[in-house]
């Protein structure tokens, strides 16, 4: 009968455990707050039907390293709004198709192009001056 209960008591507390995680999503890119502070956009939950917002959150991340320009998908510990580390078990993947890397990179060409442009115009402005 011990043998029961200590089971028992085993199931218990490892799904109360299992209850305490959650997947999370980090943006691309930081906001700036009302008090001029760059902070990360999180939203709670895995699937793209989530509809739950983005939130400002001005901490920090244990067990993460952040690079600006991807979406990262990560499963942590259970979410508070009052602390200040999220505690991080595994990040599942980061994705570099958001807007704000094609942005970058688009401004990337626009820029070589105008470079390039303006090369051309000098090479032909000289050859016009040797004539």
């Amino acid at each position: 009968m011990k043998k029961i209960i200590m089971a028992a008591l085993a199931y218990v507390c490892a799904m109360s455990g299992a209850n305490s995680q959650e997947f999370m999503k980090v943006s691309a890119e930081k906001v700036l707050t009302e008090d001029n502070q760059r902070c990360f956009q999180i939203r709670r939950g895995y699937s793209r039907k989530d509809k739950t917002e983005w939130e400002p959150f001005c901490g920090g991340f244990r067990n993460f390293y952040y690079e600006s320009g991807y979406e990262y998908t990560m499963h942590v510990e259970k979410y508070d709004p009052t602390a200040d580390t999220i505690v991080v078990i595994k990040t599942i993947g980061r994705d570099n198709s958001d807007s704000y890397r094609k942005q970058q990179e688009m401004k990337k060409k626009a820029a070589e192009a105008r470079a390039a442009k303006a090369a051309r115009e000098k090479e032909a402005a000289a050859a016009t001056k040797k004539k």
